[in-house]
């Protein structure tokens, strides 16, 4: 028996431009299926390819040119269509999932309850590609940014932009140019993009597929993978282009199948990368299980060869268990030992499977299936209503099946997402009537794995219901969890959005970052019983300067019947300052002082550190250290002699997001401190009666009293007479009363002790 705790938050109105209600279902789950001892690991026989060429940004953008000069208009609509490969028709799957409990064991939170409600805020968005830009469908856009560059490719297009402008860099060919030295003439299809920050370098993995016009298999394909020579793209950046053909890799597969749908993982040590295999050429090819490439990371980043490790039929045929569409996970932990390939299961819905990769730098190992149960019955998603569409049914957006969109490692919890077909209630049932978001963070993966939570975002509304789709999810250093998506309805143009779930489980509303004004109808695409394809996949990555700036690229309704593709820059939550009065005396040059709030964050040593700015000059900051992310110390110099004042304090961390403190800062200097230690107490008591001289007695600037040691001011002033009557006398005692303070206190800033303004 498997005992699910969930929470439904269940009627929240998204805020901005999303006006539906939309329910978000957390799902915490206290254990999984029991795991029995794992059989024997199945080792691999490492299988090394060709070497591969290099060519330098300039080479490849030279040849683009020469290549887009040499495409005809024929032979750029032959192209058009990424080929659609039939999977298995998983709605005829049985079900192993847990079964929801009754309603009354669920704890139901309303909007009123949560603890975030506010709309996702972006930064920078700008829109990275259009259809007349690729002319390829679907675009399955995949992407990834670097310390100042984002590398985006979609099918059929490669673009390099300043991530800080959205400026487009030197890089910009179609994807076949690109890989064109390793493509054998064949047509480059699925690009999968990712900066990997612990070896500094791009990578760029696609694969080839031909058919002839009737949509048959011509020849077995290629895998291609590009590799930079550092994490700065430039005209003389050198890419290693490398390719194999993935029925000759040891052990040998067969020559009548290909590997298509190539998913793509990276971690310390390895590649992973996952396909769907689809046998018969000369015909449209049969699905016929899965298999993973294991790719020896350290063979890509020098001179090479490669060197690739198969595990074939890793679902043991076409109806067999295992994963399906099987999904390698990207891992930023630099003491990472094991890898990771997951997957719904082939053979049944409701659950996960997940695979174990010893050695993968190595001669690599896999495990047995580790099956994971869901908390809830799923269902793959059904086709895609949308606002405008000319074409009934076969006009609706194909969502694809419930295959994950990408994986991922975080703190030794494993992310990753897929479609589901929910109804009003966020439940997945065989009358579902709109497409949801799922996803699952899995624990205790170098154990026993279990499923640490999952959620469901989905559309409460009856009646025109959104759907959300391809999503992407990523974890940010600050323990952010970003998802991007696709959203439209029956009253609703195609549009991308993106929500964040803060630590702590708090929520950040769905928020859309285009505005889709027209509807989809292209003549490339005029639909049919599976619909209008729309794309397998998005990305959504994590900033590797700052480790919390998220980054989500998604495609759109453009214009008038096109796909766009925009990209949005995630911003972590604003920090805070608690409001609180600070003293700094004007005769002490160095000054420390520890500011409180939330959402502090450093990026150092890749990147930039907080910063903290006074306004009113005369102050020099020295350093901003973060003690936690709530305590920043700050410590700054104060040019002598800075006049009494109130200095207002701004705090910014490195994504450029600021909070202040106004007047928080007291530059403290007194009439009454005659000693300069910003305190008023018995030594200048002192001080002052050796200056007194009595009622209408004027001090002599020339013969002051006997102990009376103060200089006197530019202005000819004396410091003890406080009123500036050229006596002192009881007047002035009277201030110096008012202004005296207690042990460690600093002076008063009543405008009578005040001094320099």
């Amino acid at each position: 028996m498997h005992h699910v705790l969930t929470c439904r938050l269940a009627g929240l109105q998204a805020a901005g431009p999303i006006r539906q209600a939309v329910g978000v279902v957390c799902a915490a789950v206290s254990a999984a299926l029991a795991q029995s001892p794992e059989p024997a690991w199945t080792m691999a026989t490492p299988w090394t390819g060709p070497a591969g060429v290099v060519q330098s940004t300039e080479q490849i953008v030279a040849a683009g040119r020469e290549y887009d000069a040499r495409l005809t208009s024929d032979s750029r609509q032959a192209s058009v269509h990424r080929p659609l490969l039939r999977g298995p028709d998983r709605r005829r799957l049985p079900n192993a999932s847990v079964v929801w409990e009754d309603a009354a064991s669920h704890r139901h939170v309303t909007a009123q309850d949560m603890s975030s409600s506010e709309p996702q805020a972006f930064g920078l968005t700008f829109m990275a590609a259009v259809y007349a830009d690729a002319e390829r469908n679907p675009p399955s856009p995949s992407g990834a940014v670097g310390p100042t560059q984002l590398l985006l490719a979609v099918n059929g297009r490669i673009r390099l932009f300043d991530k800080n402008t959205g400026g487009l860099g030197i890089l910009d060919v179609s994807l076949n140019a690109f890989f064109n030295a390793v493509r054998n003439s064949a047509e480059v299809v699925d690009p999968r993009v990712r900066f990997d920050r612990l070896s500094q370098r791009w990578f760029v993995l696609a694969s080839t597929l031909q058919t002839d016009g009737m949509g048959n298999l011509v020849a077995p394909n290629r895998i291609l993978l590009a590799v930079s020579n550092g994490a700065i793209i430039t005209g003389s950046t050198q890419w290693r282009l490398l390719s194999f053909e993935p029925h000759q890799v040891t052990p040998a597969g067969s020559a009548d199948c290909i590997a298509d749908f190539a998913t793509l993982g990276i971690d310390a040590h390895a590649l992973y990368i996952g396909v769907n295999q689809y046998c018969g050429i000369g015909t449209p090819g049969s699905y016929n299980g899965t298999a993973v490439f294991v790719v020896r990371k350290s063979s890509v980043l020098g001179i090479g060869p490669m060197v690739v490790s198969v595990f074939r039929d890793l679902t043991d045929g076409p109806s067999g268990s295992g994963p399906y569409s099987p999904q390698g996970a990207d891992n930023l932990d630099a003491d990472a030992t094991e890898g990771y390939i997951i997957g719904v299961s082939n053979d049944s819905l409701g659950s996960l499977t997940l695979r174990r990769i010893q050695d993968p730098g190595g001669t690599p190992a896999i495990s047995a299936n580790i099956p994971l149960l869901l908390p809830a019955d799923t269902f793959p998603p059904y086709l895609v209503p949308h606002l405008g569409n000319n074409a009934g049914a076969n006009g609706y957006l194909n969502a694809m099946d419930d295959r994950l969109c990408a994986a991922h490692i975080r703190g030794g919890r494993l992310w990753t997402a897929h479609n589901i077909n929910v109804n009003a209630a966020g439940k997945a049932t065989s009358e579902p009537n709109r497409v949801g978001v799922r996803w699952y963070e899995v624990k205790d993966l170098s154990g026993t794995p279990t499923l640490a939570s999952s959620g469901t975002i989905y559309d409460t509304a009856f009646a025109n219901p959104l759907s959300y789709w391809t999503p992407s999810v990523m974890t940010s250093g600050r323990g952010r969890i970003a998802f991007g998506f696709s959203v439209a309805g029956s009253a609703s143009y195609i549009d991308a959005a993106a929500m964040s779930l803060l630590p702590g489980g708090f929520l950040v509303s769905p928020n859309r970052f285009t505005a889709a004004a027209q509807p989809y109808n292209p003549t490339y695409d005029p639909g049919g019983a599976d619909g209008r394809r729309w794309g397998e996949i998005s990305q959504t990555t994590v900033d590797p300067v700052d480790d919390a700036t998220l980054w989500t690229i998604q495609p759109f309704a453009a214009g008038t019947n096109a796909w766009g593709v925009q990209v949005a820059q995630i911003l972590a939550p604003a920090p805070t300052l608690e409001p609180v009065a600070y003293h700094a005396c004007n005769t002490q040059t160095e000054h420390v002082i520890t500011l409180t709030g939330t959402n502090f964050f450093d990026a150092r040593p890749t990147g930039n550190g907080p910063t903290v700015e006074f306004t009113g000059g005369d102050i020099t900051v020295l350093s901003v250290d973060l003690l936690d992310d709530r305590h920043a110390l700050v410590r700054f110099y104060l040019q002598p002699g800075a006049g009494w004042s109130y200095r207002t304090i701004i705090y910014t961390n490195p994504d450029g997001q600021s909070a202040s403190l106004f007047e928080s800062l007291i530059m403290h200097g007194g009439r009454a401190d005659f000693t300069n230690d910003c305190v008023v107490n018995e030594d200048d008591f002192l001080m002052f009666l050796a200056c007194s001289t009595g009622p209408g007695i004027l001090y002599d600037v020339t013969n002051l009293p006997e102990g009376c040691v103060q200089e006197l001011t530019i202005s000819q002033h004396l410091p003890p007479d406080l009123d500036d009557d050229n006596d002192v006398d009881m007047d002035d005692f009277g201030i110096f009363q008012r202004c005296l303070t207690a042990p460690g206190f600093y002076i008063s800033d009543a405008e009578e002790c005040r001094w320099g303004i």
